[in-house]
């Protein structure tokens, strides 16, 4: 059976493009899988510059952007899990709910191979290609790549001076207006709560680094109001109630309508 190009623009999803994107997310998700387990505890050996695992490059090059490995790997772990409950999506009887994960199947693909080329650059220790090939996605995708263009670049850099380490203080608050931005735009927690954990690594990463230090300092700081302003927009939305935010949008939203009707 021929497969369409799960790429193309197809607004509806139409069940054409079911089987493609059911084969490519199989393949996408297990290349990402296999290469992030793989390289988790041996280097390759088909190169001849520096290599080593994901984690045994990060401990070669301690940054201010040194996450926990712990806190990463638990946040692969839940990541893993979550796409491999999309990809069952595309499985189901119910059509509407294929159709909706087909929606957005082209990010799923994009991601983990842009994640799987990532993999191995970072192990052969090609960190400026590495910085190059990745890209963002969405939701916890998303926020992986934004902390990794940081803890990337921080390596690719390799500076750790006291200007640099002074850039990185400032740099670190990017992060709130990261999240911040997805929190006020989109209203997305998922973002938030995603970008509060992995800011809590970061925190825990750079405190067993380096205990007198503002890094550490600064992302226990801005964990906590990236987690409480997630729980502003969070709770509001889970129990079906608006924010001031969502309710004056909603008013303007309406107003024409309003006026018509009068």
């Amino acid at each position: 059976m021929a497969f369409s190009n799960p790429f193309s623009r197809d607004v509806e999803g139409t069940s054409r493009n079911i089987p493609a994107y059911r084969a490519f997310t199989i393949i996408s998700w297990l290349l990402s899988f296999v290469a992030a387990i793989v390289y988790s505890v041996s280097p390759p050996h088909d190169v001849h510059w520096a290599s080593g695992t994901i984690f045994g490059v990060s401990n070669a090059h301690i940054t201010s952007f040194t996450i926990s490995h712990v806190f990463v790997t638990i946040y692969w772990v839940v990541l893993f899990c979550g796409q491999i409950c999309f990809v069952a999506q595309l499985f189901r009887t119910d059509q509407a709910a294929v159709t909706a994960a087909a929606s957005v199947g082209s990010y799923f693909i994009l991601f983990n191979l842009l994640q799987f080329g990532w993999i191995m650059l970072w192990t052969r220790s090609l960190f400026l290609w590495s910085e190059l090939v990745h890209l963002p996605a969405a939701a916890m995708p998303l926020t992986w790549s934004f902390f990794l263009v940081l803890w990337n670049g921080a390596v690719m850099v390799g500076c750790h001076g006291l200007p640099c380490r002074v850039l990185a203080n400032i740099a670190i608050w990017g992060i709130v207006a990261f999240a911040g931005f997805f929190l006020v735009v989109f209203k997305d927690y998922h973002v938030g709560f995603a970008t509060a954990f992995l800011t809590a690594g970061l925190g825990v990463g750079q405190f067993f680094t380096k205990i007198i230090a503002l890094q550490w300092i600064f992302a226990f700081t801005i964990m906590a109001i990236v987690f409480l302003f997630t729980l502003a927009v969070a709770v509001p939305g889970i129990y079906g109630t608006d924010t001031g935010l969502e309710a004056g949008g909603g008013d303007r939203e309406r107003a024409p309508l309003l006026q018509e009707s009068n």
